[in-house]
């Protein structure tokens, strides 16, 4: 059997050997028709077009939709679109080869089936597909986030109110209120360090404010942010009416969050359930297409 495997290989072999030494020959007999110097010439010009491939392809992948979905996932496992289309392509191209290639040099037989089944599996994974399972994770992923973020908020309300009731004066100062409170926090801590760092530069309060609403990405976010900006120009009671009516309001909000938040872990949880099922219907086609297959094969 071994013998057998090797003398399929041996035109292979053939090929490979053949291709290196007419790769070395011509690297042999370029190094003794140029001198150093354009040689050195050639490896820049190599350099300069692999670096300029590399940015084009870098630029692409900032572009596509997976890295869109990333950047709104806050990039899990410090996934880039240029990592997810090389684990991508590289898991493709292992099981194709696997299950398709290596069995094709083997025996002879082209497996159309597996083929059918990885191209099929592979599209389900695609970013481009707008019901695929990446997007699925992805937008679990978002709300996920989102919710944290809203949870956060929402104590950034009850912490601010509570600091300003135990407040003594009537002037506040909301840049010291937010830099005592930043410990507390985690999801939104790196945002509200942004904005604290551009509120004492050229920037100003405002703006660094402005900027800190973007980021939160959230209508309760932008809220917060509506009434940070007029605690330094409000008394001491009439920021606690105000920050007390916003979190009324935001409770209502929280609530709905809340059952948003259980319908992604469900969605989470029913996961496994429902690739079992698609794995099902998948093992029943290809039981389906062979049978018919067979009868084909045996009528003829």
């Amino acid at each position: 059997m071994e013998s057998v495997v090797l003398y399929k290989f041996i035109p292979y072999i053939i090929y490979g050997m053949a291709i290196v030494f007419s790769l070395g020959g011509g690297a042999l007999v370029y190094a003794g028709l140029s001198n150093s110097t354009e040689r050195l010439q050639t490896r820049l010009r190599m350099r300069s077009t692999l670096n300029k491939g590399r940015a084009l392809v870098q630029e692409s992948a900032s572009k596509s939709a997976a890295e869109d979905w990333l950047k709104k996932a806050g990039n899990p496992l410090g996934l880039t679109s240029l990592t997810y289309h090389i684990i991508f392509i590289v898991g493709a191209v292992i099981l194709l080869g696997n299950y398709v290639f290596i069995p094709f040099i083997m025996t002879g037989e082209f497996s159309i089936i597996a083929f059918a089944v990885i191209f099929i599996g592979f599209l389900f994974f695609l970013p481009s597909m707008p019901y695929s399972l990446f997007v699925f994770f992805m937008k679990r992923l978002v709300d996920f986030q989102q919710a944290k973020k809203n949870a956060e908020v929402f104590m950034l309300y009850d912490l601010l109110i509570n600091e300003l009731q135990m407040m003594k004066v009537s002037r506040i100062n909301s840049y010291n209120l937010i830099k005592d409170l930043l410990p507390y926090f985690s999801t939104i801590q790196p945002f509200l360090a942004k904005t604290l760092t551009e509120w004492s530069s050229n920037i100003g309060p405002d703006a660094a404010l402005e900027n800190l609403g973007k980021k939160l990405g959230t209508r309760e976010g932008r809220s917060l942010v509506s009434v940070l900006k007029s605690l330094d120009r409000v008394d001491r009671v009439t920021a606690i009416t105000s920050l007390k009516g916003m979190q009324e309001m935001f409770t209502r909000a929280q609530i709905e969050n809340n059952r948003r938040k259980r319908k992604v872990t469900t969605d989470l949880l029913g996961i496994p359930v429902k690739v079992t099922h698609f794995l099902i219907i998948i093992n029943f086609i290809v039981v389906v297409v062979i049978m018919v297959s067979n009868v084909l094969s045996s009528s003829h």
